[in-house]
């Protein structure tokens, strides 16, 4: 048996049984519900399959619940198009509950403005759409267009250097965690961790009614990573991920604090799971490149616990066959290292 676990989310591509079925006979270990996107009858559907099948195949495929966080987002456009966005062409985000068109792009940042400073940058759909900010009022930000792209509605937005007034737990993840309590998750991972205060919120919503449920923290924003320590003390395991963690800090910081967060959890004897864009280029592709397949390898000999699989699995177009590879890596890695 392998001892590092993968985590495949699952989405549009991965919900039916035939699917799943697939993925869990290929390796899969534990499936991950990503609450920011889907809705809660379509994420209990997925969980009910997944539960029917560990009991008619015997298995203990086990459920992630990946909660949205204090995640910023752009607001609905005009028809749901997207909008194209040109360098240098001025535009403004906005507070006020809008429909995007032309120049006017709604936003969810529910803090004070004040929080944001003229000259910080702006970072759309994981760094793709490049903003500056160069006025503001208010309810509004005026800002300049320096990486153009097309906007999609409900994209993440990331403001790093900003001291962002967020709440430890949002309404929303409120909702979602009473969903986890009453469908019994078995890990809720908790989005955008800043400080041990985030992850004792959520454990004291759920010790009463799910006391067995793991709280991972997901480190992806400069205030988690620099208060780490307290974060690996008070959690049960940590997530690595990557993605937003590319965009708060300079992408070739990565691989270092990817290394050095590891290295913590393994001392500290708590999980700790590596995530986004593992094998990326399957979600189009049937062979991921080679430096994937080397990034999943030096994960596993750095002593990762669990490897994920993001869109790979959501929305790619060969969901089984990237835990198929996914697992071949981590036998293959493996068996070497136990020499």
């Amino acid at each position: 048996m392998p001892k590092t676990k993968i985590i495949a989310t699952l989405g549009p591509a991965s919900s039916s049984a035939t699917v799943i079925r697939k993925m869990m006979l290929e390796g899969m270990d534990v499936v991950r519900l990503n609450f920011s996107h889907g809705s809660h009858e379509g994420h209990k559907a997925k969980l009910d399959i997944v539960r029917i099948l560990n009991k008619k195949y015997r298995r203990r495929i086990k459920v992630l619940q990946d909660l949205q966080g204090n995640r910023i987002r752009i607001g609905l456009l005009k028809d749901h198009k997207p909008m194209e966005l040109k360098k240098r062409q001025i535009i403004r985000l906005t507070q006020e509950g809008v429909i995007g068109e032309e120049k006017i792009i709604p936003f969810d940042y529910r803090g004070p403005l004040s929080d944001i400073k003229a000259g910080q940058f702006i970072y759309i759909d994981d760094g793709n759409i490049a903003l500056v900010v160069k006025e503001k009022t208010k309810r509004t930000l005026k800002a300049w267009v320096m990486t153009g792209g097309f906007l999609k509605e409900n994209k993440g937005v990331n403001i790093p250097g900003a001291h962002l007034s967020f709440p430890a737990i949002t309404e929303e993840d409120k909702t979602d965690i009473q969903f986890g309590i009453e469908n019994k998750v078995n890990y809720i991972a908790q989005s955008f961790v800043r400080s041990r205060i985030d992850v004792l919120a959520v454990k004291e919503r759920i010790s009463k009614e799910l006391p067995g449920c793991l709280i991972i923290a997901k480190i992806e924003c400069r205030q988690g990573i620099k208060n780490i320590d307290e974060i690996i003390e008070v959690s049960d395991g940590v997530m690595i991920a990557r993605g937003d963690m590319g965009i708060s800090v300079p992408i070739y910081e990565v691989p270092i604090i990817q290394k050095q967060i590891i290295k913590k959890c393994n001392l500290a004897k708590k999980f700790v799971i590596t995530a986004t864009q593992m094998l990326e280029s399957m979600t189009e592709n049937l062979i991921p490149t080679r430096a994937e397949v080397s990034d999943v390898a030096n994960a596993i000999i750095d002593g990762t616990d669990f490897v994920m699989l993001s869109a790979e699995s959501a929305v790619g177009k060969y969901p089984v066959e990237t835990v198929a590879m996914m697992n071949n890596i981590i036998k293959f890695t493996e068996r070497h290292l136990s020499r």
